[in-house]
């Protein structure tokens, strides 16, 4: 039996607790840039209605999922935000992107909403994430990172 006593308190241990934010945050920002990346590679088929809903229907892009993944997003940039993580305004910015795309993706109820503009969002979505992941991940010997981790 595990001694719930000996667990590790990552309010404690703030290495411990950035590495867990920074590790699930990525791990959902990548899954919802494989779900956009899926949602922009539909749009060649734009022009030819009955192309487009056959190939919508072969596509891993899930909605649901880019929302669902959203809120993830905002509770781990949250988390991130309030214990002080370094590189607060990656972080801040990764909240309001995921904010952006809840209301965005939400606000889409049916295929004909799915319009060149919704393509276009769709691509500055994920630029923004891949930039966002990169200023999260690229270097973590930045003075600030070592001054948090130590």
């Amino acid at each position: 039996m595990i001694d719930v006593t000996e667990l590790t308190d990552l309010t404690k241990d703030k290495k411990k607790f950035f590495e867990y934010t920074l590790k699930w945050a990525m791990a959902i920002e990548l899954l919802i840039e494989n779900h956009l990346s899926e949602l922009i590679a539909l749009e060649e088929y734009l022009k030819d209605p009955e192309k487009f809903r056959k190939q919508w229907e072969k596509t891993n892009f899930c909605k649901g999922c880019v929302v669902a993944h959203s809120l993830e997003l905002m509770g781990y940039s949250s988390e991130c935000i309030t214990g002080a993580c370094p590189y607060q305004p990656a972080w801040k910015e990764l909240q309001n992107a995921a904010d952006e795309m809840y209301n965005f993706f939400r606000s889409l109820k049916k295929i004909e909403d799915f319009t060149r503009e919704v393509f276009e969002k769709a691509k500055e979505f994920r630029t923004k994430l891949r930039n966002i992941r990169k200023a999260l991940t690229e270097d973590n010997t930045k003075p600030n990172i070592q001054e948090y981790l130590t």
